[in-house]
């Protein structure tokens, strides 16, 4: 129904957005590629039976990062984040001159060192595998495969026997993928399809006991990304081009291997609680597999209804005003979010999950809520999870009052949020635009620019400042636009937008949460100014009901409360937290109204916006509070929920 526009098709030119994409790029390359190689390298050694001098030069003398996730069982799953954020980036239209050069080079050179890792055990039984974690005993150097081995006797401890090994091999299968679809390396296309046979015998050669234990102990989305590789070469078969795999029908047999039925039977049917002490991260992945599944073979329709279910359990039952979802990495009871509201909610890895489910559901379905959730969630979660100074980004957001955001460091916090931190910022572009048959879509509204053979589309607007976006789409020479242009209503938005097209006042046909403008009216090309009204908005939780957020049209708003109890503690293996908090209470009275739904219906009275600043004061309480964006908020404790009393 829909195609997401190609990330080189799209420019932010929104500054906040550009300095993010940047400094997210200047990180990743002052990584030490053979650092992250290392264990790769190490691995294809033994694997080939070579000797310790051997094995040292291969690996240029190089030790993998420590922090006791690539140096520990679960390394080398930063390497697939990596590939797919440096592919991104190296068709970013917003990356340019050296630092494109300096890309492209390090992705090349990740790519090529991978495929002599896969070279080095071509012949052996082993053939195709690569793989970077550490060897925590003998035992694990004498074979580095034993991590799949006890995974299938159905062994987890992550220090002594297994890390989620199919969670990292998710990563790195992905990454390859993607250095294909976007960057178009045939290089990391034969990576990708001998190492997706590897994974093709290991899973035809599971009894239905071992089958099990494996779907028992968190995956990632190994169903996702090996349905993407099937449909990566069955795509190739299709244009005739010699590319693809020969047995590329195995990778949609491995990836049905994945494919979790139970668990997707058990949300589909739409019991209470069903998520109850779920871990988040494992769960989320497989959905997005369900989804691949029908996007791979639409005839599988009961897949594309399993990730809708479960997306509709997700953000109605256990999402926070964000967008982000979970406590210390877990879901809780169907609505009971205030109840859970702590330092450690909302891992973003999950929100960048929900972010990729979403815009895949609306691409096959056309429902609007799924681009309502992304807008949210990309402005309010993804963007307000990097340090804009440093680059660096965030394992939980809490949405319990009073604490602080924390960041890894340039080398020693490999967490899995790290590498998907890597992504989120080199794909900003991602959902602005989406294309149809014979329209085009402007989903979210955000300075930016769109480039087609057939036209170009330039938006301009800062809902910070004001309430217009200005449009202007181009014909390219000796062309008429023939696509009608459609236009996302927002759900914050206090009245339909209003259109001025080329001057004048336009009214527009709607359809289910769009307003159409269509392809005769624009074919010469356009000026549009639309107008989205809006104003300060409340939010309040299912087990709070005088728990509020605050929003100010597409914008989360958070207190600040300054920075002199900041404190971190370690958390989980080898996270680390906000420990200190900055306030006692997250309780404000009311002494300008009788009830708290009479202060709620007047916000507008009490939380002013400062003029020329994103500031905004909040009067009529005990406690006077001066909120920002919550996406700015990076150096400071923060406040989003407050329960208002009388």
């Amino acid at each position: 129904m829909w195609e997401l526009t190609k990330l080189k098709d799209v420019k932010v030119t929104d500054r906040y957005f550009d300095e993010a994409l940047h400094i997210d790029v200047k990180n990743m390359l002052l990584l030490d590629p053979d650092r992250l190689l290392a264990g790769f390298r190490e691995t294809a050694c033994i694997l080939a039976g070579e000797d310790e001098e051997t094995t040292s030069a291969f690996m240029k003398r190089k030790q993998r990062y420590g922090g006791e996730w690539e140096d520990k069982l679960i390394g080398g799953h930063t390497m697939g984040h990596y590939l797919t954020a440096l592919a991104q980036a190296a068709v970013s239209p917003a990356v340019t001159g050296k630092e494109l050069e300096d890309v492209k080079e390090r992705l090349d050179y990740m790519l090529v060192s991978l495929k002599e890792c896969q070279e080095k055990i071509k012949g052996t039984e082993n053939e195709g595998f690569i793989f970077g974690a550490g060897f925590p005993t003998k035992e694990f150097r004498d074979n580095p495969l034993l991590q799949f081995e006890n995974v299938e006797k159905g062994m987890s401890h992550p220090f002594l026997e297994a890390w989620v090994p199919w969670y990292t091999m998710h990563k790195i299968l992905t990454g390859l993928n993607a250095s294909f679809k976007y960057y178009g390396s045939e290089t990391a296309l034969e990576i990708a399809n001998a190492l997706g046979i590897w994974i093709a015998k290991r899973t035809e050669g599971w009894t239905e006991d071992k089958h099990k234990k494996v779907l028992s102990i968190e995956y990632g989305g190994m169903n996702d990304c090996l349905y993407e590789l099937y449909e990566i070469n069955r795509d190739l078969k299709d244009k005739g081009n010699s590319l693809y795999s020969k047995e590329y029908e195995r990778f949609a047999d491995a990836a049905h291997a994945f494919d979790e039925t139970e668990l997707f039977e058990r949300i589909l049917s739409g019991k209470a609680d069903l998520l109850n002490n779920v871990h988040a991260n494992t769960t989320i992945p497989k959905f997005i597999g369900a989804l691949a599944r029908y996007e791979a073979f639409n005839s599988e329709k009961k897949y594309l209804d399993y990730a809708e279910s479960f997306w509709d359990l997700v953000v109605n039952k256990h999402t926070y005003v964000t967008g982000g979802n979970s406590e210390n990495e877990h879901f809780g009871q169907d609505n009971v979010l205030d109840a859970e509201r702590t330092n450690v909610n909302n891992e973003t890895c999950n929100t960048y999950n929900m972010l990729k489910l979403s815009r895949r559901l609306f691409a096959v379905t056309g429902k609007k809520k799924y681009l309502d959730y992304s807008a949210r969630t990309l402005i309010n979660a993804i963007m307000a999870s990097q340090n804009h100074e440093t680059g660096f980004t965030t394992y939980f957001q809490p949405m319990a009052t009073g604490y602080h955001k924390v960041f890894n460091t340039l080398d020693g916090n490999f967490w899995c949020c790290t590498g998907t931190g890597y992504e989120n910022f080199t794909k900003l572009q991602r959902g602005i635009f989406y294309k149809g048959d014979e329209k085009l879509l402007i989903s979210l509204y955000i300075a930016s620019e769109y480039v087609s053979d057939d036209y170009v589309v330039t938006m301009d607007c800062n809902f910070t400042e004001s309430d217009k976006v200005n449009i202007r789409i181009k014909p390219a020479a000796g062309k008429a636009i023939a696509d009608d242009l459609w236009l996302r209503i927002p759900t914050w938005s206090r009245a339909i937008p209003s259109v001025r097209l080329n001057g004048k006042e336009k009214e527009l046909k709607q359809n289910e949460g769009f307003l159409i403008i269509p392809k005769e009216d624009i074919a010469s090309g356009a000026e549009l100014e639309v107008c989205i009204p809006f104003g300060i908005t409340c939010e309040s939780l299912p087990d709070g009901k005088n728990t509020y957020a605050f929003l100010y049209g597409p914008y989360v708003l958070s207190a600040r409360l300054g920075a002199k109890k900041i404190m971190t503690k370690p958390h989980g293996i080898a996270v680390v937290a906000s420990a200190g908090r900055s306030v006692d209470s997250d309780e404000i009275s009311i002494i300008s109204e009788k009830s708290v739904d009479d202060f709620v219906g007047n916000i507008d009275k009490y939380l002013i916006k400062r003029d020329g600043e994103a500031e905004f004061d909040l009067n009529g309480t005990s406690k006077p509070l001066v909120f920002t964006t919550h996406f700015d908020q990076y150096t400071e404790s923060y406040g989003i929920y407050w329960k208002l009393k009388v």
